[in-house]
């Protein structure tokens, strides 16, 4: 019977200089990561989310009032003296409070789902985003936590003419979301405020509103 004789060569170690560049080019991925892929990233999604959301807080308003449900006259009331000028208005909360109810309802339910459509990254993006700038697949963004909805609304009288002044009501809506993003969880405030009713008032007008109602 033959016998056949294997040799094993040792192992050779690795040079300092093939270690010296692997940490090197590990080095500069997680640089990469962290001082150019992440920061994009992020852009991307905010940027993206801040026109989503906004767009969004628009439409919510837009139908709520589409439908007829306010008007100038049923936010503010007038008070005035024998001559006919603006003594004081009143702002009714009630109104006010319902018009905030619907809209915030309505807010919670589509955000989600709207950002899980709409909010996302391209791959050539997430990858290089030098190169391959909007192409390939879109990684998904995800609400992860609705943490809170919130509206208030604000009064402003600007001058638009001779002895006459613009009354307009505005309604500012606050939304602190938290994302499931390629780059980690982003935590992000949304603001928008949509203009909802105004008047010219003729005459002087008042210093101060009143708030009334619920």
């Amino acid at each position: 019977m033959r016998f056949i004789h294997m040799r094993f060569r040792p192992r050779r170690p690795i040079r300092p200089r093939t270690r010296f560049l692997v940490l090197t080019l590990v080095l500069g991925l997680v640089l990469y990561l962290h001082y150019g892929w992440l920061p994009t990233v992020r852009e991307l999604v905010t940027m993206q989310l801040d026109n989503e959301t906004s767009n969004l807080i628009n439409e919510a308003v837009d139908a709520y009032l589409a439908e007829g449900q306010l008007c100038y006259e049923d936010l503010v009331t007038f008070e005035r003296t024998a001559d006919g000028s603006v003594a004081a208005a009143r702002i009714d909360l009630g109104a006010v409070n319902r018009m905030k109810s619907v809209i915030l309802r309505e807010l919670d339910e589509r955000i989600p789902e709207r950002v899980r459509q709409s909010v996302g990254v391209p791959l050539g993006n997430a990858l290089f985003p030098a190169l391959l700038s909007g192409h390939g697949g879109s990684l998904p963004v995800r609400v992860v936590s609705l943490r809170s909805t919130n509206a208030e609304l604000e009064s402003g009288f600007s001058a638009t003419g001779v002895n006459q002044t613009l009354h307009r009501l505005d309604l500012r809506v606050e939304v602190d979301l938290l994302l499931f993003t390629p780059a980690g969880l982003l935590s992000r405030q949304v603001s928008c405020t949509v203009p909802v009713a105004q008047t010219i008032l003729v005459g002087d007008v008042p210093n101060i509103l009143y708030n009334t109602g619920e």
